[in-house]
């Protein structure tokens, strides 16, 4: 049988913060604003009085980017909510099986339930024998003690051979864990 797996449609946008997004136009806006003092007060600092008052115009663009992140990430919380609202809030489900339903990224689902999950609008932790979503459980997080993040790209999976703790967030594993009940990663 044919792999369609390529065939899969996901949503062009990503589940991130905004606050960047912001920050960056709240640069571009204390620039002009600069711009505009200095063209007051008939001050040549570096030519901004000619020409700092333009970055008005991509800081509002950037504002909009920044707005638009907001009404994505609000949108994706939505149909997740709604996905697991049809469910009523209990039983198994896989997460590829979620993403493809809402039609949102596996990578994006998983933050959203996390954000989720941390926010108390939902609880589930994962099957640590198939690593299936279980809707309704809550999960303890008990972190090990001999536990240090990761560093905040990794290339390549982390070794977990050994260690009775998940290397991706250290959260104390059951025995003979395939997946991590609190982040679901791959043990």
């Amino acid at each position: 049988m044919k792999d369609l797996s390529y065939n899969r449609y996901y949503s062009k946008g990503k589940y991130e913060a905004a606050i960047g997004t912001f920050a960056v136009a709240c640069v571009f806006l204390f620039v002009a604003i600069c711009s505009l003092v200095l063209l007051q007060f008939d001050i040549d600092f570096i030519g901004l009085k000619s020409w700092g008052f333009y970055m008005f115009i991509p800081a509002f663009f950037i504002f909009l980017g920044g707005f638009e992140q907001i009404y994505t990430n609000i949108k994706y919380k939505k149909a997740i909510k709604a996905a697991i609202a049809e469910r009523n809030y209990q039983g198994t489900l896989k997460l590829e099986n979620l993403a493809l339903e809402v039609g949102i990224k596996p990578s994006d689902v998983l933050r959203v339930l996390l954000d989720l999950r941390v926010n108390e609008k939902i609880r589930y932790k994962f099957n640590p024998e198939t690593g299936e979503i279980m809707l309704g459980e809550k999960v303890e997080y008990e972190k090990a003690e001999e536990y240090t993040p990761p560093p905040k790209k990794i290339d390549k999976p982390i070794a977990s051979e050994g260690k009775k703790f998940c290397p991706y967030c250290g959260h104390n594993l059951v025995e003979k864990a395939s997946f991590c009940e609190n982040c679901g990663s791959k043990i």
